[in-house]
């Protein structure tokens, strides 16, 4: 969609996408302002570009920004640059849009995808974290358990005699 928009934020020149996308022919369109298309707050941003534009002499290139069409939003890149007159005064500018609906689906299901694989990599971080947790229960039950045979009573690291039940059940989750 390429226009031509004068200072005082009216379209001098409308290419064709831009029609096709505004559903009106250019002969409509041109004379017409942003504020005749657009919702008011829309109109504003888009002036406000335009008038940064105007007053800087400068473009504004890959301006991301939301259109709604029929009740569906789209999305396009806008690049506007200064249009001169012959004696070199800036009377308006020149503006060029592109739908980049679907470039910026895309990056939207990008970025899901990246924080949905975060999110993964840390539970499994947890569940690793507590596997090793277990390994090092069992490892510490898989060790030589000094066990009396008379009354079956565990000696533990500090020479101190336990039922076998109470033994395994303060170093496990395991009950009797």
């Amino acid at each position: 969609m390429d226009f031509l928009q004068g200072q005082e934020n009216s379209f001098l020149r409308v290419n064709k996408a831009f029609c096709d996308v505004m559903e009106m022919p250019r002969e409509k369109l041109e004379g017409l302002s942003m504020f005749d298309l657009y919702p008011k707050e829309q109109a504003e941003a888009y002036w406000k570009d335009d008038l940064a534009v105007i007053e800087s002499g400068k473009p504004r290139i890959g301006i991301r920004e939301s259109m709604v069409r029929k009740g569906e939003t789209f999305w396009v890149r806008t690049d506007k640059v200064p249009y001169y007159d012959s004696q070199g005064k800036i009377i308006g500018i020149i503006g060029f849009a592109i739908d980049i609906t679907a470039r910026k689906n895309a990056e939207d299901e990008l970025r899901s995808a990246y924080e949905e694989e975060k999110r993964l990599r840390q539970e499994h971080e947890q569940i690793v974290d507590q596997l090793k947790t277990a390994l090092a229960r069992i490892r510490g039950l898989n060790a030589l358990l000094p066990i009396c045979a008379t009354c079956k009573k565990i000696r533990d690291e500090k020479g101190r005699w336990h039922y076998v039940e109470s033994y395994i059940s303060s170093r496990t989750d395991a009950t009797f």
